[in-house]
């Protein structure tokens, strides 16, 4: 892959970096060279980075070695970097997420607890931000895939035909806007919840003068969703989730009960004590559906485990639960955790829009 290009896209393309600005970059030594080639391509643009690198046993360390209540503080060099930074680019850290299966899930917790400070700061200064992911090998091996299939569907997905996903972006997005509740179904699935009021957005890689001005301050790499928040205590049903991963380990079958937007039951086929035990963690609104969104990148055919591109499954769909304030919500939470679903029936008010994961608009 020809990482300057993907740099180059990444500064000048979505983030769209200006003269006389500061990013804050962080990412994992496994990328360091597409780390290193953002922050020459932000110098072009005559702006200033600030580049925190790490590593999956420095973040093992951290999350181990530190006092647990110190863990809960929010980083004062980060609280202040948050004063004064125009964007900010993160690249997946961890080059194998199992390293991190020993750490305690209250360990995790109270690092994500640190951060919500840090998050709202950013939040109400409306600070640009991209988020990519990265393929390794070690998570091909995690989630069972041919390493060649993870990496080449990974950057084809993240140099995709953007007009053409656009315009089904828009398309869908125009009948949800005009809709006021969403009904999702699949044989294990009857879920409806109110989209009313709420805005809704397309992640098309591109943060535009448009999307700053109605909230919408950040991307996906690969990008490819239809997205929104929808109405907080208006969900109600059950949705069933054929799998998600949690730091390298697979929770399989997922049923989840909603009411009035809270879960309050689950069970799992595998690991249902860990998917209890990330809740129990978290903080704020974590049991509250905060998002619902539509995958749209044709490039992305499969689901592999790994969040950031599954969520783009074309023809996918996934509800998150837990913070959503950044694009239109009023949860509030240290967790916002995307959980897919294959083949789904949608429909807008009486409107199909999705046919057992095939558009019809």
């Amino acid at each position: 892959m020809d990482l300057e290009a993907v740099a180059e896209t990444i500064v000048t393309k979505c983030m769209r970096v200006k003269p006389g600005e500061t990013i804050l970059i962080i990412g994992g030594l496994n990328s360091f060279e597409l780390l290193e080639d953002i922050v020459v391509c932000i110098a072009k643009q005559k702006a200033f980075s600030v580049l925190m690198p790490s590593s999956d046993r420095l973040q093992k360390r951290l999350l181990m070695e530190s006092d647990t209540e110190f863990l809960k503080t929010p980083p004062r060099p980060l609280l202040e970097i948050a004063d004064f930074i125009d964007g900010r680019i993160g690249i997946d850290i961890l080059k194998d997420p199992r390293a991190l299966q020993d750490v305690p899930e209250q360990r995790i917790g109270a690092r994500r607890q640190s951060t919500r400070p840090i998050y709202d700061k950013l939040l109400k200064r409306q600070v640009r931000w991209t988020g990519m992911g990265y393929p390794t090998k070690e998570r091909a091996e995690m989630f069972g895939i041919d390493y060649e299939t993870f990496h080449d569907m990974f950057w084809k997905a993240v140099t995709t035909d953007y007009e053409k996903m656009y315009a089904q972006g828009e398309r869908l997005a125009k009948v949800l806007k005009d809709a006021k509740t969403v009904r999702v179904t699949t044989d294990k699935t009857d879920l409806e919840f109110s989209v009313e009021g709420r805005p809704v957005l397309i992640d098309d890689g591109i943060i535009s003068e448009e999307d700053v001005q109605i909230g919408d301050v950040g991307n996906n790499l690969p990008a490819g969703e239809v997205f929104c928040a929808p109405v907080e205590p208006s969900a109600n049903g059950e949705a069933y989730f054929d799998a998600a991963f949690y730091r390298g380990q697979k929770i399989t079958g997922i049923h989840a009960v909603f009411e009035k937007g809270k879960l309050i039951e689950v069970s799992c086929e595998e690991n249902e004590d860990l998917f209890k035990e990330v809740i129990a963690n978290a903080h704020g609104n974590k049991d509250i559906i905060g998002e619902f969104g539509i995958g749209i990148n044709p490039e992305v055919t499969r689901p592999t485990g790994y969040v950031i591109t599954d969520e783009k499954i074309i023809g996918s769909i996934h509800i998150a639960l837990g913070e959503n304030r950044g694009f239109g919500g009023q949860n509030e939470s240290s967790l916002h955790w995307d959980l897919v679903m294959m083949h789904p029936t949608v429909k807008a008010d009486e409107r199909v829009i999705m046919e057992d994961g095939t558009f019809a608009v």
